[in-house]
């Protein structure tokens, strides 16, 4: 029979490409889909079309969470932070916590948490939104959960969105990201979606482990070289910005990522491209995901 997965936050990046890679699957999983917000119509109908199920939860009730997870065989939980909200950490460790009581109390026999390094322990450098994870699966932990947890970098479909590059003129864009010659370790959310397949399929060999996740480690520079190649006559290049110039960028969560960027700098980042390979062999380079995706990424530079 197939496993009933219940997915968190499957109208985002990570949660629907989860989503969609079971889904592409129904030997072996039925998906449920949970976002906060079924009227998102674009993202749900291409959900539904994938053949997921979407339900509307309330995150903020650990009975409304549980009914969600009724019946099911495992669940798929990123926490989301939404930056418009005052006290957005409090609220996402708040859900995060509601979403494990909710599992415990469905006795949910296999969960994959995406989780992050407590920035603030152990670099002493606050960002909200990882340190956010980390305490989620301190918890998650305390309640004795059967768990497998992945630790991801940036996505390569970030570059649509934060990561996306500032046009200087007609054809020419400059990348402003915090890196210096420092290698940012990157990721297709497609490929952890992948990944998550694969442990939901082998739940016995993966519980109680961390998976560090990677596609590539590449420098801005060579992005931006990878870019060019891919999407020409558009030229792309590396802006060297400096943390403290990046941080006054004016975004909800400018201060955060500049942090962010200053963490990774400053501490191996952990992220395993061999073991991701060996996990899932047809984990995408970079230069691929770029050639791949050019159409779509080229429309939406060409409206910057």
């Amino acid at each position: 029979m197939p496993k009933t997965i219940t997915v968190f936050g499957a109208t985002g990046h990570q949660g629907g490409a989860i989503a969609r890679a079971l889904a592409r699957d129904p030997a072996n999983f039925v998906v449920r889909g949970i976002t906060r917000d079924v009227q998102q119509e674009v993202k749900v109908d291409d959900l539904k079309n994938c053949g997921v199920a979407v339900i509307q939860c309330n995150l903020d009730d650990v009975n409304s969470i549980k009914m969600a997870l009724n019946d099911a065989d495992g669940c798929f939980v990123v926490t989301y932070t939404d930056y418009n909200e005052p006290d957005c950490i409090a609220k996402e460790i708040q859900q995060g916590k509601n979403i494990a009581d909710a599992c415990a109390l469905a006795n949910i026999p296999h969960v994959i948490y995406s989780t992050q390094l407590h920035t603030t322990r152990v670099k002493g450098i606050e960002v909200r939104n990882l340190v956010a994870k980390a305490e989620v699966e301190e918890y998650f932990r305390s309640k004795g959960l059967p768990l497998s947890c992945f630790l991801v970098p940036c996505y390569y479909e970030n570059f649509y969105d934060f990561l996306k590059p500032r046009r200087v003129d007609r054809n020419n864009f400059v990348f402003e990201i915090p890196m210096g010659e420092m290698p940012l370790d990157l990721v297709s959310v497609e490929d952890i979606g992948e990944v998550a397949r694969t442990v939901f399929l082998n739940r016995s060999a993966y519980l109680d482990k961390t998976l560090s996740l990677c596609g590539e480690k590449i420098t801005i520079k060579e992005l931006a070289a990878d870019f060019s190649r891919a999407l020409a006559p558009l030229t792309f290049r590396d802006k060297p910005i400096t943390v403290h110039d990046y941080k006054k960028r004016g975004e909800p969560w400018s201060v955060d990522f500049g942090n962010m960027f200053e963490f990774f700098v400053r501490k191996d980042q952990r992220y395993q491209l061999q073991h991701t390979k060996d996990i899932h062999p047809g984990v995408q380079s970079f230069r691929e995901w770029v050639a791949r995706n050019a159409r779509t990424l080229g429309d939406c530079f060409n409206k910057l």
